[in-house]
């Protein structure tokens, strides 16, 4: 067993991670013999800089296990610098660890030239990542999927919205109460303050929907 081979195994695991980060580990490097296939672990969970070799082996006698440190795989990127024909599409990266349930700021979000096989569901704006919650802990230069981050809703449960209904040209308003989570044009119930009443309505925007039938 070398250090390529440790190596190897490292940047498959973090390939299934969709991390950008390379093994400060010589290829060169002799160590104990592996029957079995070896299990790539971050040290800290969530926590991507220092990652466990393990050789699994149920002696554990014969278990061996190694902690390697892990670096930018793009040292020599400029962030947010305008993109050029030469340049790869650049997609939204953390620079810095977050935890499940933490909202994304502006400052520790960027734009970063992304690999081959890391576009698929990135985010390419800025705009559409910060404020949003990630869904699971995530590492430093690690590009940003739709899955690591809440739904974007419209509208969520609970929120206040105005009903507005236009009739023979005059236009009708009131103050409700949104009982889903919602996507612009979709329809959903909307509890009316003032009456009580649940109705149904369509999502024109994250304030305003529209009744299906009368609102009061």
């Amino acid at each position: 067993m070398t250090g390529l081979n440790v190596k190897e195994a490292i940047l498959n695991r973090l390939s299934e991670e969709e991390i950008l980060a390379i093994p400060k580990v010589s290829e060169n490097r002799v160590y104990y013999a592996c029957a079995t296939k070896l299990v790539v672990t971050p040290k800290y969970e969530g926590n991507w800089d220092t990652v466990t070799v393990i050789c699994p082996n149920s002696n554990k006698v014969l278990e061996w296990s190694v902690m390697i440190r892990l670096v930018d795989a793009t040292p020599k990127m400029e962030i947010n610098s305008p993109s050029t024909p030469n340049n790869s599409p650049k997609v939204v990266v953390l620079l810095a660890s977050v935890k499940k349930g933490e909202v994304l700021t502006p400052d520790i979000i960027a734009l970063a030239p992304s690999l081959r096989g890391s576009r698929l569901s990135s985010f390419y704006r800025i705009e559409d990542v910060a404020g949003r919650r990630a869904t699971q802990s995530l590492s430093a230069m690690q590009p940003l999927r739709a899955r690591h981050l809440e739904y974007d809703w419209a509208l969520t449960n609970g929120q206040p919205v105005l009903i507005v209904q236009r009739i023979s040209g005059l236009e009708i308003s009131t103050i409700g109460e949104s009982l889903d989570n919602a996507q612009i044009n979709d329809i959903i119930r909307v509890k009316n303050i003032k009456s009580g009443k649940i109705i149904s309505v369509r999502v024109d925007s994250s304030k305003k929907v529209t009744p299906i039938a009368n609102i009061n």
